[in-house]
C-alpha cells in the first residue's frame, strides 16, 4: 500500500508558492513524450491487446456462424492458434457459460409474459470456474437525473440475467474507489448495493476508504480457517468463496492506493486507478472475467494518452474484458442507427452486424454508429478506446439501461477462452499478431488481432520519456553529470507498514536558470521508481517542473539548495529505488539506486535514523492535534512545525543544527503511566567533544500513527570551526532500563 506527499523546497524560510503537499496522489503534467520506438514495438491503434501472465498467453475468442448467431458448441481441437505465424499448443480451453444469452435465437415468449427468468447453465461447471462481474459507477460523471435510470436497469439486469453462478461485485468511483458489494453470488445483496450506490453518488462525492477496509474485516472473519495461498485453487463452495471475495477487495484497495498515484487525479481522473485496480487485483483470479462502467465520458489530455494505454495493458494482462455503457442515455443531438458506415477497426472484437438489423438497434447503437462517431465527441473518445482495446463494446445512445446489459450479456456469455505458452518467451514488449482458426466452414472468429509482451510484474506505467530517463540509472556509459543528495528515513505507519521521506538535494550552482524579465525559470524533471527485488514497480513518485522563481525566490535558493520530498509508504521488506533528475535547460542527469531495508516491526525500545535539518517551516493553520504533535499524518512534523531533511547535511557556521528522530516501544512508569527517556547528543570533531553534552528529558508521547516518542531539537553551531562533525544520540528508556545509539554525520562549511 502506497501514499505519497510531496513537498518541493527552493528556501530556507521561504515557502514557495510552487510547494507541493498532496495527500493521496498527484502526477504532474509532463511534456509530449518524444522517445522513439522501434518500428517492430511501435503500438498501432487497430491492434487489439491481450494478457501476458507469466508466459500464459490468454485469448477471449467468439464464433458466429453464418446467420450472425453465436456458435458455443466447439471444441478445444477446433481451434488452431497462431503467433507470428508459428503455430501454439493449446494448453487451456474454457467454452462458453451456456445461460441465457448465448445468441442462438430463442424460443418466442408465452402470451402475456413480460419477460423471462434468468435461464440457468444447463451443465455443470465443474472445475470451471464461471463468470466474475465488476459492475463499476462512475458517480463523478453520472448527472443526479441519470443515476435512476443506471439504478433501474441495473436492477432489472441483476434480475434477469444475473445467474446463480454468477459472481459479481458492486463498485463506485466517487472522490475515490468505493466497494459497495464483494464479489458475491446473492441477488439481495447486490440489489441492496446497487441502491446504496445510487444513494451515495448523489449525496456524496467523498473516498470512504474505511468502508472498503470494513467489507474485508468481514469477509475474512467470515472465511476464518481457510487457507489464502492460492487464490487460483480457490473453488466457489462455502468459506472459500467467501475468501475469494475478501482476497480480491484487499488487492483492489492496494492496487487502487498504488496505481491513483502512477495514473495520477490530476488530468486523468482517478476513474483510470480505479479501473486498473480492479483488474489487477483479478489477474490471477480464474474465470471469465468482464467489468462493466457506466460513465458519461471524461477528457484525458494528449499528454497523457500513456496512461490510459497502461490502464488498458493492465485490463488485458488481467484477461478482463471492459464493456462501457453511457449514462447519459440518448441525447438530443445523438447519431441515429441506420447510414452505412465503413466497418470499424474494433470489428475484430465485436463482429459487424447484418446490414438488415442496424436500423432500430436497441439498448444503444450498433457497431456501425461507433465507427462513424468515434472521435465526434472527446469525452467518448476514451470510453471508445478502453472498451474496444479490451475486448469489449462502447454502449451509448439509449435510454434503455437494462437493454444494454442484456446486449453485454449476450458477448460474455459466448466467449470461449484459449490459453496457450508461447513459443516466444521472451518480454521484448513487442507486438505479437495472432491468428485463431476454426475448423467449422462459414464460421467467423471475432478475437483481438495479437498482443504486446509485456512482463506482468510492469504494473505502474512509465512513459516512454520516463523509460529512457529510468533505462540511465542502469547503464553501464552512465555518468552523472548533475551532483544529487539523497536521504531515506523511515518511520513506522499503521498497520505495520513505514512511511519514508524521500529526500533529495541539487546545489544550485549546478542547476541552469533562464531569465525570464523580472523572474528566474527553471525546469527540472524528477523521477523515482520503487521496485520490491529487481523487476516488480510498486511506485511511481516525482514530475515534471516548469518553476518561474520571483527575485525573493531566487535569492533564496541561490543561499541554499533546490530541495525535493516525496513520501511513500511501504510494507516490511526489501527494495530498490531508482533517482532520476534532469535539469531541462543544461541537459545534465543524476542517476542513483539505493537499496532499502525495511525491518519486520519489534517491540524492542528502538529509534529511527535521525533526520538532520536547518530548515524549519512553520504550520499556521494546524487543525488541534494531541500535546506535541506537528501536522496530521506528516512523520516529519512536531510541536506545529515542519522539518525539511538536508540529504547533503552542509551546514554553514551560524546555522542551528536541528535533530529529529521518533523512539518506540519507551516502557510506562507504573506510578505515571508515562514513558520516561532521557537523550543524550554530544558532538565530536576528529572524535573530541566540539561542544559540551546536551542532555534531554522526553515523557509526552505522541499516539498517531501509533505511540512514540518524538525527539525535535536544535543545536547553534555559531563559534564551530569548518570541518567534519559526527553527532553522537544516545537515549536511554529510564523505566526499562534500556539504550539505543546512533550517529550523523555531517560538515560544516565556511
Amino acid at each position: 500500500m502506497m501514499s505519497v506527499k510531496i513537498s518541493f523546497l527552493g528556501a530556507r524560510r521561504l515557502s514557495l508558492t510552487w510547494r507541493l503537499l498532496v495527500v493521496a496522489s498527484l502526477l504532474l503534467c509532463s511534456a509530449r513524450p518524444q522517445a522513439q520506438q522501434s518500428k517492430e514495438t511501435q503500438k498501432n491503434p487497430d491492434e487489439e491487446v491481450v494478457t501476458v501472465r507469466s508466459h500464459l498467453v490468454n485469448v477471449d475468442v467468439m464464433v458466429k456462424d453464418k446467420k450472425g448467431n453465436y456458435v458455443n458448441d466447439l471444441k478445444a481441437d477446433d481451434f488452431t492458434v497462431f503467433e507470428n505465424g508459428v503455430r501454439q499448443k493449446v494448453e487451456f480451453f474454457n467454452p462458453p457459460l451456456a445461460g441465457n444469452a448465448t445468441g442462438v435465437e430463442s424460443a418466442p415468449k408465452a402470451a402475456g409474459e413480460t419477460s423471462r427468468p434468468a435461464a440457468q447453465p444447463t451443465r455443470a461447471q465443474a472445475g470451471m470456474p464461471g463468470n466474475v462481474i465488476s459492475l463499476v459507477l462512475d458517480g463523478l460523471t453520472t448527472d443526479t437525473a441519470n443515476m435512476k435510470r443506471v439504478r433501474d436497469g441495473a436492477i432489472k439486469y441483476i434480475k434477469e440475467q444475473v445467474a446463480d453462478t454468477d459472481t459479481v461485485a458492486l463498485f463506485s468511483v466517487t472522490g475515490g474507489l468505493q466497494l459497495l458489494q464483494p464479489f458475491t453470488r446473492d441477488k439481495d445483496k447486490l440489489l441492496a448495493a446497487v441502491d446504496k450506490a445510487a444513494a451515495a453518488s448523489t449525496s456524496s462525492k467523498n473516498f470512504e476508504q474505511r468502508e472498503i477496509e470494513e467489507n474485508i474485516v468481514k469477509l475474512r472473519e467470515a472465511s476464518t480457517g481457510v487457507d489464502t495461498a492460492d487464490v487460483t485453487s480457490i473453488t466457489s463452495q462455502g468459506g472459500a468463496e467467501l475468501l475469494m471475495a475478501a482476497m480480491i477487495a484487499a488487492r483492489v484497495l492496494q492496487e487502487y492506493l498504488r496505481l491513483r498515484t502512477a495514473l495520477g487525479l490530476q488530468q486523468a481522473r482517478p476513474i483510470l486507478a480505479a479501473l486498473a485496480a480492479i483488474c489487477e487485483a483479478q489477474r490471477n483470479v480464474p474465470g471469465k472475467k468482464t467489468l462493466v462502467l457506466f460513465s458519461q465520458g471524461f477528457v484525458s489530455p494528449e499528454v497523457l494518452d500513456w496512461q490510459v494505454q497502461s490502464t488498458i495493458d493492465i485490463a488485458n494482462r488481467a484477461n478482463v474484458a471492459i464493456y462501457i455503457i453511457d449514462s447519459a442515455g440518448l441525447q438530443a443531438n445523438a447519431p441515429l442507427s441506420g447510414a452505412y458506415a465503413p466497418p470499424s477497426p474494433l470489428q475484430g472484437i465485436a463482429g459487424v452486424g447484418r446490414p438488415e438489423t442496424r436500423a432500430h438497434t436497441e439498448g444503444g447503437e450498433n457497431e456501425f454508429d461507433q465507427s462513424r462517431f468515434e472521435g465526434s465527441n472527446r469525452e467518448h473518445d476514451i470510453l471508445f478506446r478502453i472498451s474496444g482495446d479490451t475486448g469489449g463494446k462502447f454502449v451509448r445512445g439509449t435510454n434503455d439501461i437494462a437493454k444494454g446489459l442484456e446486449r453485454i450479456d449476450q458477448e460474455i456469455r459466448a466467449r470461449y477462452t484459449l490459453a496457450y505458452q508461447s513459443t516466444d518467451p521472451n518480454f521484448d514488449g513487442g507486438f505479437r499478431k495472432l491468428k485463431i482458426e476454426v475448423g467449422r466452414p462459414g464460421a467467423q472468429v471475432l478475437a483481438r488481432n495479437g498482443y504486446y509482451a509485456i512482463a506482468p510484474d510492469q504494473i505502474v506505467p512509465l512513459s516512454p520519456d520516463e523509460k529512457k530517463l529510468l533505462a540511465s540509472v542502469t547503464a553501464p556509459e552512465s555518468v552523472s553529470s548533475l551532483p544529487l543528495f539523497v536521504e531515506m528515513s523511515p518511520f513506522r505507519s499503521q498497520g505495520g507498514r513505514y512511511v519514508v521521506p524521500l529526500a533529495l538535494e541539487v546545489p544550485h550552482d549546478a542547476v541552469k536558470f533562464e531569465p525570464r524579465a523580472d523572474r528566474q525559470r527553471m525546469q527540472l524533471d524528477v523521477l523515482v521508481v520503487v521496485r520490491e527485488g529487481q523487476d516488480r514497480i510498486l511506485s511511481r513518485l516525482g514530475g515534471n517542473f516548469d518553476v518561474s522563481l520571483t527575485a525573493e525566490q531566487y535569492q533564496s535558493i541561490l543561499n541554499n539548495n533546490v530541495f525535493y520530498r516525496q513520501d511513500v509508504e511501504l510494507a516490511p521488506g526489501t527494495y530498490s529505488v531508482d533517482m532520476v533528475v534532469r535539469d531541462r535547460l543544461s541537459g545534465k542527469t543524476a542517476a542513483r539506486r539505493e537499496k532499502l531495508v525495511l525491518p519486520e516491526a519489534g517491540t524492542d525500545f528502538s529509534m529511527t535514523d535521525a533526520v538532520l535539518s536547518r530548515h524549519v517551516e512553520p504550520v499556521k493553520s494546524a487543525p488541534p492535534t494531541a500535546a506535541g504533535a506537528g501536522v496530521p499524518g506528516d512523520v516529519l512534523s512536531h510541536g506545529g512545525a515542519l522539518i525539511s531533511p538536508l540529504p547533503s547535511r552542509e551546514f554553514r557556521a551560524g546555522d542551528n543544527l536541528i535533530i529529529f528522530f521518533d523512539l518506540y516501544n519507551a516502557a510506562a512508569s507504573a506510578a505515571s503511566g508515562k514513558p520516561k527517556a532521557l537523550v543524550t547528543v554530544t558532538l565530536l570533531r576528529d572524535g573530541k567533544a566540539a561542544l559540551k553534552p546536551i542532555d534531554y528529558e522526553l515523557t509526552e508521547a505522541v499516539n498517531e500513527p501509533l505511540p512514540h516518542l518524538t525527539f525535535a531539537k536544535f543545536i547553534s553551531l555559531t563559534g564551530l570551526p569548518a570541518g567534519k562533525y559526527t553527532a553522537v544520540i544516545e537515549a536511554v528508556d529510564s523505566v526499562a532500563h534500556k539504550t539505543v545509539r546512533q550517529q550523523a554525520s555531517f560538515v560544516i562549511t565556511n
